[in-house]
């Protein structure tokens, strides 16, 4: 049976669902821009009546997650050349940190995995996805050091990365509590946070912590260790010892209270370059 290609990226044809096969045949013929993929989500966002201001439980969040925009915005960020640079400069930075152990947090399509299965060549890699598409499951198949697991249970990572993760849940310092925990004393977890409204999956109740984060991830008792060269929106931080849930949220507080006026100043200071707030 002969693949599907969107974009000249082929999926063969076994690997997908009938309503995945007749979406895709919507898609645009050449590869779109950034903008329209993120119009396209808000597009299912609002078929779904969705509303981001709302509490998620009892909306249907699952049928979101599992709509195939969200395979179509995989294939995307596999041939988008700013999402692949960033992919690299991740799996270089593991690399040199000899990290083995690896987790890819909600990586549902494999691509950053097989990008550190190529950078780290006697690494492992789990991608955590409770939801995992066929295509995903297929694009692994060859790869022995990749597998899908369901959560975090196995734990004592060497390093963990969040990519895009933290800024659709409602609360995301548990979470993040919950997968530097899975991470063993001296290993590394990557942020890599876009608290930014570009497309309505990103919660505004998570917006404060657009300069904060890493101010609240200190507080729970991770080293800040610096941006990564190559992708400056990921976030590296080194777990030192046992974190501190109760100080994390006394920082989130402080978050909630002035992040939203560091997000005005900081944009005025992107708009004139009249600000400068030492970091």
């Amino acid at each position: 049976m002969s693949p599907i290609s969107v974009w000249g990226f082929e999926i063969p044809k076994v690997a997908l669902s009938p309503e995945e096969i007749e979406y895709l045949g919507t898609l645009p013929r050449e590869l779109p821009t950034v903008e329209w993929v993120w119009k396209e989500m808000d597009r299912i966002w609002g078929d779904l009546l969705l509303n981001n201001r709302l509490s998620l439980s009892g909306q249907a969040m699952d049928e979101y997650y599992r709509h195939p925009v969200w395979l179509m915005n995989g294939i995307f960020t596999a041939l988008d050349p700013v999402s692949v640079r960033h992919r690299r400069a991740i799996a270089i930075c593991l690399d040199q940190r000899g990290s083995k152990r690896i987790a890819d947090y909600g990586g549902g399509f494999g691509e950053l995995a097989l990008g550190i299965a190529g950078a780290v060549p006697d690494g492992s890699i789990a991608i955590v996805e409770p939801y995992p598409s066929r295509a995903g499951l297929e694009r692994i198949r060859q790869e022995p050091r990749i597998r899908f697991v369901p959560d975090l249970s196995l734990g004592d990572y060497d390093a963990i990365i969040a990519q895009d993760v933290l800024e659709h849940v409602e609360d995301p310092i548990s979470l993040a509590y919950r997968i530097a925990g899975s991470v063993r004393d001296g290993g590394h977890v990557v942020f890599a946070n876009c608290f930014f409204p570009v497309i309505k999956c990103h919660l505004p109740s998570n917006f404060h912590l657009r300069h904060t984060f890493r101010l609240v991830m200190k507080a729970m008792g991770l080293r800040y260790m610096g941006r990564i060269s190559g992708a400056e929106h990921a976030e590296i931080f080194e777990r030192i010892g046992p974190l501190d849930m109760r100080m994390a949220r006394w920082a989130e507080r402080l978050s909630q209270l002035f992040g939203r006026f560091l997000n005005d100043l900081f944009s005025l200071k992107s708009r004139f370059g009249r600000f400068v707030i030492p970091r």
